[in-house]
């Protein structure tokens, strides 16, 4: 509406500074039509065909549960970012209770893998192999508690924690190498899932400490326990 009556002021101004003293009113070629009624209808109808269609618009997309223009998204709930697993939370998905463990063996691989893949890296075929062993030795970490199996990766472009109980494990396998001296051991889980450890000291011996905390775990599981002492009550 202002603009129309500015519009009609202007038009005013300009027939005036062109207006004769002595005659008639001159053509003033600047002297613009007064919008009619009709046209001024027009104006104020597309003006609130356009509001309403900008609220359904903005009704629209909030049913499919985007943002509307010109709101923030503060409202949404945020995501969760995704970091480290959980303490308690094994690669399985399942949740076991950690706290109190005692270590039992905790190592890098053997020393003497790295030293026989790096004496072998005179040879250009060997040089993967080589670079392979050396970051094992730098940035992984084997370590066995009284409760789980562990293994870390620190490497700059990766951080790595895999934690399986033992409850969870289904079978061992180990192959010696370097003379018996250290090993690749393989953890079958129950539900398919698979650790590797390379290079490994004392493998024979964590096998065997391997499948006798999985059995003495398993006999003491909180079912078996509450089943005894339904029976003891029913005596």
């Amino acid at each position: 509406m202002s603009s129309v009556w500015n519009t009609e002021t202007s038009a005013r101004t300009c027939s005036h500074a062109f207006a004769s003293p002595s005659g008639p009113l001159k053509s003033n070629p600047c002297r613009r039509a007064r919008p009619t009624r009709l046209q001024m209808q027009r104006v104020r109808m597309a003006g609130s065909e356009d509001t309403d269609f900008d609220k359904r618009l903005d009704a629209l997309k909030k049913g499919k549960g985007a943002t509307p223009y010109g709101k923030s998204r503060q409202d949404k709930a945020p995501q969760q970012s995704s970091g480290a697993q959980p303490q308690g939370k094994t690669k399985q998905g399942a949740k076991y209770d950690f706290t109190g463990e005692q270590v039992h063996f905790e190592s890098g691989p053997h020393k003497g893998d790295v030293a026989v893949n790096v004496a072998l890296g005179a040879t250009l075929l060997w040089l993967p192999l080589t670079a392979a062993a050396v970051g094992r030795g730098a940035f992984v970490k084997y370590r066995f508690t009284d409760k789980r199996i562990s293994v870390i990766t620190n490497a700059p472009w990766k951080k790595e924690q895999l934690d399986a109980a033992y409850q969870e494990v289904d079978d061992v396998v180990s192959v010696g190498r370097g003379l018996g001296l250290w090993g690749d051991m393989v953890v079958t889980l129950k539900n398919g899932d698979k650790i590797e450890m390379r290079s490994l000291p004392k493998f024979m011996e964590l096998k065997k400490y391997i499948k006798d905390r999985r059995d003495a775990l398993a006999a003491v599981q909180p079912g078996k326990q509450s089943s005894k002492k339904s029976q003891k009550g029913f005596a």
